[in-house]
């Protein structure tokens, strides 16, 4: 019941947050399930050229370095919370993804 009254709906809106950070194409949850697909250009949903499925790994290292585990899937990062998650350690995990997103993002645009 919390799941689907409280915590579902909060984890939805902390990661739309990330939807303005510059690599983010969507980010998008279901209950607990999230994800945050990675784009070299959001306007068009262009992937990162001859990087393509890279994405997801290098922003999965930075995520694990920070102490946050989800899984690189190609272009995605993917997440599946415990049930017994807060809102603070909601609030924690996107701000660990926004930090994983700033230091990926030169190595992911570099020539």
């Amino acid at each position: 019941e919390r799941t689907r009254s409280e915590t579902g709906p909060y984890l939805a809106k902390a990661l739309a947050t990330l939807n303005d950070h510059p690599l983010v194409g969507e980010a998008r949850s279901v209950g607990l399930l999230g994800a945050v697909e990675i784009v070299a250009d959001k306007a068009t949903g262009a992937r990162f050229g001859g990087k393509e499925g890279t994405a997801g790994p290098i922003v999965r290292d930075h995520c694990i370095a920070n102490g946050l585990m989800v899984r690189g899937i190609r272009d995605s990062i993917v997440m599946c919370p415990p049930l017994t998650i807060s809102l603070g350690q909601i609030d924690e995990l996107v701000g660990k993804i926004h930090l994983a997103l700033d230091a990926a993002e030169p190595k992911l645009r570099e020539g």
